[in-house]
């Protein structure tokens, strides 16, 4: 089996797809309602995969640590978790990157709806790190050392759209915005 945790509205073929918030059956998958962050209501030794997607920037540091080993309890031996989220250190060099990197271009494009302007890498920045919700943007080396904390072995920072895993690899989609500012890290059971 395979879950997908906080899935929002990018469900999975495939996957067992569950949110946080109640939503209405999605066309052809449906998002069923869980607090990742309290006990899964799945036995141990349930999952051969684990996904999350920009969901773990959302809690705090305590509740995704939380959610991690829930991840792990119920994931089996050798098991492979995927966590993706906004990137720290990209977010904070994008100042540095400028108005015009073609990051910051395509995001005014996709998710201002605008051309950039002057000043746009430095409002994007902070909305990485401190809008949309928000929480906890970690460093690779953070989320790193957050999933070893839970107890998750052969943890390494991957690359967006590659795994060694054939379930995870292509998995994401390139659009010009979340393959610049993702992070990906995988762990093992």
């Amino acid at each position: 089996m395979k879950i997908n945790v906080g899935c929002g509205w990018e469900c999975r073929e495939g996957w067992l797809n569950v949110d946080n918030t109640e939503k209405p059956q999605a066309k052809n998958y449906p998002i069923l309602k869980m607090d990742a962050t309290g006990q899964w209501p799945y036995e141990d030794e349930t999952f051969e995969y684990v996904l999350s997607e920009h969901m773990i920037e959302h809690l705090p540091e305590a509740k995704g640590l939380s959610f991690l080993k829930e991840a792990l309890r119920c994931m089996k031996t050798n098991a492979v978790a995927r966590i993706t989220c906004p990137d720290r250190e990209f977010a904070e060099d994008l100042i540095k990157l400028g108005d015009f990197h073609p990051f910051v271009v395509n995001y005014c494009r996709d998710i201002f709806k605008r051309q950039s302007t002057l000043g746009d890498a430095a409002q994007i920045s902070k909305r990485m790190l401190y809008g949309q919700g928000h929480v906890w943007v970690p460093t690779a080396e953070m989320l790193i050392n957050q999933m070893q904390k839970a107890g998750f072995k052969n943890v390494k920072q991957v690359t967006y759209g590659e795994s060694e895993h054939d379930v995870f690899n292509g998995l994401e989609q390139s659009n010009g915005v979340r393959e610049w500012e993702t992070l990906c890290v995988e762990g093992t059971k």
